[in-house]
């Protein structure tokens, strides 16, 4: 059956509308490209052209031209869904290494010098806002963001519009991922946990030998210094593992991919 310009037309706009929105809802939720660092404008026109880029690949097969209003809202809501999910699982990594620089601050006495985060909005330790811009440099150090754009591209080859399902499976591939970000955020801060614990230990021996020294005057510069060269090894142990960590993190994201499809 021959279809008329108006359908096709009709079809191209659906399939760009379903596309815009899952882009739209990865670019919101991934990290580096949906930092509030980046101006609106700019992550509008990045989205567009990203939209325009994956329409070809898309297309319109399968969609049909029977569409009802109930039908583009159920669509919408499922893209959304699926763009928001995608993007929210490649988060974990980025907020493993601010949970950990969370954890390292508040031990070497940094928590009540909390910055507000400009993603979250939210008041967040100094290690922790430090570690995650080392997180963002070592992922462009390795063409992560490169990654996120095939990303864009190949998840609508595996996930073809309107076939994205939002199964038991998606479910448990989130809670494994967050489960991993906190094993992965004590994994980092380890080392800073561990100076600064046994730090600790030695003032609370050194107080009760000598009762009458003034042992707390001395904490706090000696705990930052201890927290510094805890940093400064943390840093190193970062580049070791960094590689290791992003190959786990394209093996979930592909998992977690496998998981929508219908």
């Amino acid at each position: 059956m021959s279809l008329s310009i108006l359908d096709l037309l009709s079809g191209w706009g659906i399939s760009f509308m379903l596309i815009l929105t899952r882009v739209s809802a990865m670019m919101y939720a991934f990290p580096f490209f949906g930092s509030p660092a980046i101006a609106m404008r700019v992550r509008i026109i990045i989205t567009l052209v990203l939209s325009f880029l994956v329409l070809p690949v898309a297309g319109i097969e399968g969609l049909g031209m029977d569409w009802g209003l109930s039908r583009l809202a159920f669509a919408i809501g499922r893209e959304l869904s699926v763009g928001l999910i995608v993007g929210f699982g490649t988060k974990f990594m980025f907020e493993a290494f601010s949970l950990a620089g969370t954890f390292a601050g508040r031990q070497m006495g940094f928590a009540i010098a909390e910055l507000v985060d400009p993603v979250t909005s939210a008041p967040q330790s100094m290690v922790g806002q430090f570690w995650a811009l080392v997180a963002i440099l070592l992922f462009v150090a390795v063409d992560g963001h490169h990654f996120l754009i095939r990303l864009l591209l190949q998840n609508f080859q595996l996930i073809p519009l309107e076939k994205g399902v939002l199964q038991p499976a998606s479910g448990q591939m989130l809670i494994e991922g967050s489960t991993e970000m906190f094993r992965l955020a004590l994994k980092l801060a380890a080392p800073a946990l561990i100076l600064t614990l046994m730090m600790d230990v030695g003032v609370g021996v050194l107080s009760r030998a000598m009762p009458r020294f003034q042992v707390f005057f001395v904490v706090l510069p000696l705990k930052l210094t201890v927290g510094i060269f805890a940093l400064v090894v943390s840093l190193q142990l970062f580049q070791a593992l960094f590689s290791a960590m992003y190959a786990e993190f394209q093996e979930y994201v592909a998992t977690l991919l496998a998981s929508l499809r219908s």
